[in-house]
């Protein structure tokens, strides 16, 4: 396939919608003209590996809060379990590791499908973006983590830090947190 207008980009494992309009069109929520574009109607939103998508015109790869600006963030953390969630994908369709395993330096794949080596956080986007890596600071150790999930409560300066168990989440309660962009 040619794209007529704009670029073409392939389909990855575990890519979705809202994945490939947040990373080559700068905004998730234009996942739609994706699917517009491509003639997917809504009942079959379904992409595989492989797959050659044309993207509209405006794209770009963007990076919405660079990495190293050294913009520090006081955030309050709240704490999910990977217990709970399982391997179901997080917004962006990528996983990350949790907290502990961050903090042993093991970044071993957790879920089959798309995997970083950064701890999986819930943000708000207005305050960082889906899809920016960031440092979070936690008893003093400097650990890299990424925006890749939302929640229904994270609002203004909050993050949610995916945990092994629903017992360390609730046993961490609410902590203030220092996050580097």
């Amino acid at each position: 396939m040619s794209c007529a207008c704009g670029n073409s980009y392939i389909v990855k494992s575990g890519d979705t919608l809202f994945m490939i309009a947040q990373t080559q069109l700068g905004d998730g929520n234009r996942w739609r003209e994706i699917m517009n574009t491509n003639c997917i109607s809504i009942n079959s939103t379904n992409i595989f590996p492989g797959q050659e998508l044309c993207l509209p015109n405006g794209s770009t790869t963007p990076t919405p809060l660079p990495p190293g600006t050294g913009k520090e963030l006081n955030l309050e953390a709240t704490f999910y379990a990977s217990e709970n969630v399982g391997c179901n994908f997080p917004a962006t369709g990528i996983f990350g590791v949790t907290l502990n395993a961050a903090l042993a330096g093991k970044f071993e794949r957790r879920c089959p499908g798309e995997n970083v080596p950064r701890i999986q956080c819930a943000t708000d986007p207005n305050v960082i973006p889906r899809l920016t890596n960031f440092t979070l600071v936690w008893d003093g150790q400097e650990v890299p983590a990424a925006a890749l999930d939302i929640g229904t409560a994270i609002i203004g300066n909050r993050i949610d830090i995916l945990v092994d168990t629903i017992a360390e989440a609730i046993d961490l309660g609410r902590k203030p947190v220092k996050v580097i962009l």
